[in-house]
């Protein structure tokens, strides 16, 4: 009896979940990034970014909120944020027009605020140091400005009907860095866990101040990795296929939240133990729909009441998900299209609540990194990528296509 029970709930929480999923549109649930980029017509990038999002259909939108970078000034450039008379998320947000209008637009539902705590250690305001020993001063400062920030957001848009999700950027980026610098990994996971058990309490604290608000406000812990992890090899951490230490299984059971967010490369740009991008585009989706199971069987216990109540048992959004013109264009297999698509349909059949992709403007070329994600160019145009003859032939077109006919159209 009590089996037949259990397996009643889970039938019903799953139902939940896909009805929820089914009242969104693909624009309710697909979205576009802005970190860096680069644009030569006149006016702030996140201005551009935002615009040129919501035209294309889409209702959800990412950006970053901290005071390293202000989307007009390169980032730490002394010029940055003159307007703005404090540097915190809750002051950017307070007192500069741009970001403000992020959240007043009402063609978006959904805003993604990749945030981060301000702090001065003698060398100017800069996001928080996470490779010094975590003390009171940053429980502190932490707790401080994220319940400012989630006060903030309660006092100008608690009746509005909009979803705010406070995100990190890439937990086992900042597991490496700091382990790296440090030498230890142990330190590096300990400072982690305190800073997003910060976060989420100041969030958990205002939701409760708020029980009649309409706006939902959540907070998300980003990972990277699921299949590889941080290991110790010559005197330097770095990733690989084997045992070592990563966010989803070291950092996530140890730490409440309310969804995950996953920068997906991991799996959909190539397979982990090759690393070889030149494989058949459907297996992209395959292997990113092991990596949601895999993160869904290995974080559902730190999933707090709220976010169940909400996302049910699809906890999993994509944080980020792209491929690059230059890595992907000329392959054999197929370029940047049917690799999408794959990915795509693997995210909305799993019943990801937002997908986010990466993004509006193409980022500056750094070295040899991957290059050329972006909807439009440094010119405002959107490139071509390969496409059978008929068919959406820019990324562009492509995603205009999504939210007006579905992924069947392409």
């Amino acid at each position: 009896m009590r089996r037949r029970i259990r397996l009643v709930a889970a039938v019903f929480a799953l139902s939940q979940a896909a009805a929820a999923c089914a009242q969104l549109t693909h624009g309710g649930r697909v979205g576009f990034y802005q970190w860096l980029g680069v644009s030569d017509r006149p006016g702030d990038l996140l201005t551009q970014a935002r615009r040129r999002a919501t035209a294309a259909g889409s209702r959800v939108f990412r950006l970053y909120l901290g005071c390293r970078y202000d989307y007009v000034h390169p980032v730490m450039d002394k010029r940055r944020f003159g307007e703005a008379a404090s540097l915190t998320p809750g002051g950017i947000l307070a007192t500069v027009a741009r970001y403000r209008a992020v959240l007043d637009d009402p063609a978006i539902e959904t805003i993604i605020l990749t945030v981060y705590s301000c702090a001065d250690y003698g060398g100017g305001p800069d996001d928080i140091n996470l490779q010094r020993p975590w003390s009171e001063r940053e429980e502190k400062l932490v707790s401080e400005q994220i319940a400012a920030l989630a006060e903030w957001l309660y006092a100008r848009y608690g009746d509005r009907q909009k979803t705010v999700i406070l995100a990190n950027n890439e937990t086992d980026e900042k597991l490496l860095d700091i382990a790296n610098y440090t030498g230890s990994i142990e330190l590096a996971a300990a400072n982690l866990r305190a800073w997003l058990g910060a976060r989420q309490a100041a969030v958990a604290a205002a939701r409760a101040r708020h029980p009649n608000a309409t706006l939902q406000l959540f907070h998300a812990v980003e990972v990277s990795l699921v299949n590889l992890q941080l290991v110790a090899d010559g005197g330097i951490f770095r990733k690989a296929p084997r045992p070592g230490v990563n966010a989803l299984a070291h950092i996530l059971p140890e730490t409440e939240f309310n969804l995950v967010s996953y920068s997906s490369y991991e799996s959909t740009n190539s397979p982990y133990r090759t690393q070889d991008p030149d494989t058949p585009p459907p297996a992209a989706g395959e292997r990113l729909l092991r990596d949601l199971d895999r993160i869904r069987e290995a974080a559902r216990g730190s999933v707090s009441a709220a976010g169940r109540r909400q996302f049910h048992d699809r906890f999993v959004m994509i944080g980020e998900l792209g491929y690059s013109r230059d890595r992907f264009e000329h392959l054999a297999t197929g370029g940047v299209k049917p690799r999408l698509r794959a990915s795509l349909a693997a995210a909305l059949d799993w019943g990801c609540p937002y997908i986010v992709l990466w993004q509006v403007f193409d980022a500056p070329r750094s070295g040899g990194a991957a290059w050329g994600f972006g909807l439009y160019d440094r010119r405002g145009q959107p490139p071509a990528i390969h496409a059978a003859p008929g068919s959406c032939s820019t990324l562009l077109d492509c995603m205009k296509t999504l939210f007006e006919s579905g992924l069947d159209a392409w």
